[in-house]
């Protein structure tokens, strides 16, 4: 006690730890540190490192040397426990700030207070007497530290998963007893409306066409989902549609769509991909403002990597679904959409993940479709006028095991790629313009492990080979999950052994989610940033000549790209 009482008799206050203690603060910090040490280095070579919804190099090499410096810490602490108990102190809340790029800031201080406890311990054993100026500062360092953390923790998770533009001042969606309703699989004779109604014993809906003639429809029922195959409709016909829930109209719903014209005909789609869960953004108002036809979702429809269950994917299309934005937007104009690897299984996910079945199952139930090529894959195909679409599923039938240069390495599997195959000989003899729908970026260098066409270039080539070899013309791609607006006319989506495979381009996203910039390049120019969307619009007034403009806009409504070109219907784009 020497300490103590020195401190004493300089009138200085001493905060007095007795022998056992320090010796049991030590031993619990140096025994705790190493098991949750060893814990860590375990579960980060099993289950993985956290990692924000879009994966960046930097989250992994941040996290290892984290733990690094964790590791350097409690050697250090063997020795001088001062010094190694200030570095577990700051490296811990390093680690948690960069949990939050997983979880919720205050999920993520568990994994700080793992080494953050062992950490103070260490401090504690560090000199069994501290005055009270030692120990109120050591406290207050302790408190800004873990204060900084904290607000640095809510930056890294907003980064991730909060808006990436400003957000709709819309109001929510007014009590009903149907929860949401979307329309889709539109054609020119028919649609198909699903809608989400709780506590119904029967629901009917009612289309009424823009001339007052009313038609009542039955529903197909599964747990609380309603699903109407809306038929014999009138083409280029706007339909109005409401639900009659027990008899009782619910007059707070309303929906509209648009059914095609037979024939030759001018239409406007929206594109955009990717949008953080429950997102009410602006850019669904300037998207709404543009009065498209259709609005075409490649992929990432909502952020949801958490998801395990068919209950939490059921929650995810509530959460979407009723946004103010998103369900304004949906009312006024029908979607046709495929999934990605955030709505489907988490990042760059494939045919091994676990949500696979439950995924499809939600799918078929919640979202109106097309009809589907086969049981395995959501892959589907529809035609507007003279223009058909195909719409691929990169996700459910990826096997990525095989290296980047191996034919058996596959992004569609052999079954929807004999299906893409057939769908564009037969489209080419009828429909002059073809617009192949894909989730993930076409042009792209071969990289092993890349989540885009890039990591399947064999693949890539095989199909590019297949377009040059059958001299398949009047082509357009549409891609998502790169969080950019990019137009190529074509210059860069040739990757055929031979010249013939090249096709103009449009790259649509973000709707809201960070900016990125993936593969390339773009002859048109990139720009990267979330509240953005894409618009194909096409003007076929019957001639041989098709005109196709493509444009990219933000929130604002304001054009950031564009790039036209004309198909030939005797000759295919050009």
């Amino acid at each position: 006690m020497a300490y103590a009482e020195s401190a004493r008799e300089h009138g200085l206050h001493a905060v007095v730890i007795t022998d056992n203690v320090e010796h049991r603060a030590r031993r619990f910090a140096r025994s705790w540190s190493v098991a949750v040490a060893g814990l860590f280095l375990v579960l980060a070579a099993t289950v993985g490192l956290p990692h924000g919804p879009d994966l960046e190099a930097w989250e992994r090499q941040a996290q290892v040397a984290t733990l690094a410096v964790i590791w350097i810490g409690i050697l250090v602490a063997w020795k001088w426990e001062g010094l190694g108990g200030s570095i577990l102190l700051v490296s811990s809340t390093s680690l948690g700030v960069l949990a939050a790029l997983q979880h919720q800031p205050l999920t993520s201080f568990l994994p700080a207070a793992a080494f953050l406890i062992p950490g103070v311990a260490f401090l504690v054993a560090w000199h069994r007497t501290r005055t009270m100026v030692a120990v109120v500062t050591m406290a207050v360092t302790l408190t800004v530290i873990l204060g900084a953390g904290g607000y640095a923790a809510q930056a890294m998770y907003n980064h991730g998963y909060g808006p990436a533009h400003p957000q709709s001042d819309l109001p929510r969606l007014p009590d009903s007893p149907v929860a949401w309703m979307w329309a889709g699989a539109v054609t020119d004779g028919s649609a198909e409306v699903v809608a989400r109604v709780e506590d119904a014993g029967d629901v009917d809906l009612v289309a009424v066409r823009e001339d007052g003639l009313e038609a009542s429809y039955p529903g197909n029922r599964e747990d609380d989902v309603w699903s109407f195959a809306l038929i014999d409709l009138e083409p280029a016909t706007e339909y109005q549609y409401r639900l009659e829930v027990d008899g009782v109209v619910a007059s707070e719903r309303v929906g509209r769509f648009h059914t095609f014209a037979t024939g030759s005909t001018s239409f406007t789609v929206a594109v955009g991909s990717c949008a953080r869960l429950g997102s009410s953004g602006t850019v669904y108002e300037a998207i709404r403002a543009a009065e498209p036809d259709m609005f075409l979702i490649p992929g990432d429809f909502f952020y949801a990597d958490h998801i395990e269950t068919f209950e939490q994917f059921t929650e995810a299309f509530d959460e979407t679904l009723t946004s103010p934005a998103q369900a304004a937007l949906l009312a006024d104009v029908p979607i046709a959409y495929i999934w990605d690897d955030h709505d489907y299984g988490g990042n760059d996910a494939d045919s091994t993940s676990s949500t696979r079945g439950i995924a499809r199952e939600a799918y078929r139930a919640y979202v109106p479709h097309y009809p589907l090529a086969d049981s395995g894959t959501i892959n589907q195909s529809f035609s507007v006028g003279r223009v058909r679409f195909l719409m691929l599923d990169n996700r459910s039938a990826r096997d990525p095991k095989a290296a980047v240069d191996n034919a058996a390495k596959t992004m569609l599997g052999a079954e929807q790629l004999a299906w893409l195959e057939a769908e564009l000989l037969e489209a080419e003899g009828e429909y002059p313009l073809t617009v192949i729908v894909t989730s993930v970026p076409w042009i792209a260098d071969p990289a092993e492990g890349a989540d885009h066409w890039g990591g399947y270039s064999m693949e890539r080539r095989a199909l590019a080979d297949f377009i040059a070899s059958n001299e398949l013309d009047g082509l357009l791609m549409v891609a998502g999950d790169a969080h950019m607006i990019a137009i190529d006319n074509g210059t860069n989506t040739n990757f055929s052994t031979v010249q013939g495979a090249s096709f103009p381009l449009l790259h649509a996203a973000a709707l809201d989610r960070p900016g990125s910039v993936k593969g390339g390049p773009y002859s048109e120019g990139v720009f990267p940033g979330g509240g953005q969307f894409g618009l194909i619009e096409v003007t076929d007034s019957g001639t041989d000549l098709i005109e196709v403009r493509l444009a990219g806009f933000d929130w604002t409504g304001e054009q950031l790209i564009e790039f036209s070109f004309v198909v030939d219907a005797r000759e295919g784009a050009s």
